[in-house]
């Protein structure tokens, strides 16, 4: 898994618990390299779910909403880093029907051995049904990435879980009109 993400994943981690917690948490991983990642380099995507693990033991927290937390603030870190890519898109529907097409695209030339997840979307009546499949268990993560994208984009629907695969390497949301009335 790219370091990147770990780089992200301990940013998160001093802004929801402070440095110190980020430290403590690291130190009770028990990685090889004590947790100093380079964005480019990769790592063991299992490092990933030990850190979320520890954290989860540590705050109470059940992981599954760490992962969504996460998500949220990954998606908030790729519009200042991604920038370029993200201003090609006016709402969170355009962004997420075009995850595989162009963004994952990007994200492969700018990281030849990167494996992204498989996101689809489909039109069910009114709602936007997103897919995600991918050979590790993030998608909690994506739920949070999907709930960060609309909530930037100022899109007002409900995100419903669909489905999730017990291991979460897939699952599929819906985003819902919400009726008001």
């Amino acid at each position: 898994m790219k370091g990147i993400v770990f780089a992200e994943l301990t940013g998160f981690l001093d802004k929801t618990g402070g440095e110190l917690f980020t430290e403590n948490v690291l130190d009770k991983a028990g990685l090889e390299h004590g947790g100093a990642y380079s964005r480019v380099g990769n790592y063991p995507f299992a490092e990933a779910e030990r850190i979320v693990g520890i954290a989860s033991e540590m705050t109470g927290n059940p992981a599954s909403e760490l992962c969504r937390a996460f998500g949220i603030y990954l998606f908030e870190r790729f519009t200042v880093l991604y920038q370029d890519i993200l201003s090609a898109y006016t709402d969170a529907e355009s962004l997420l029907r075009h995850v595989n097409d162009h963004i994952h695209r990007e994200v492969r030339m700018m990281y030849i051995d990167a494996r992204p997840p498989q996101i689809e979307t489909h039109v069910e009546g009114d709602e936007l049904i997103v897919t995600y499949a991918s050979h590790r268990p993030f998608a909690h993560i994506a739920h949070g990435l999907i709930e960060g994208a609309m909530k930037h984009f100022g899109d007002d629907r409900q995100l419903v879980w669909r489905n999730c695969a017990e291991d979460g390497r897939a699952a599929s949301f819906a985003l819902e009109t919400t009726s008001s009335g």
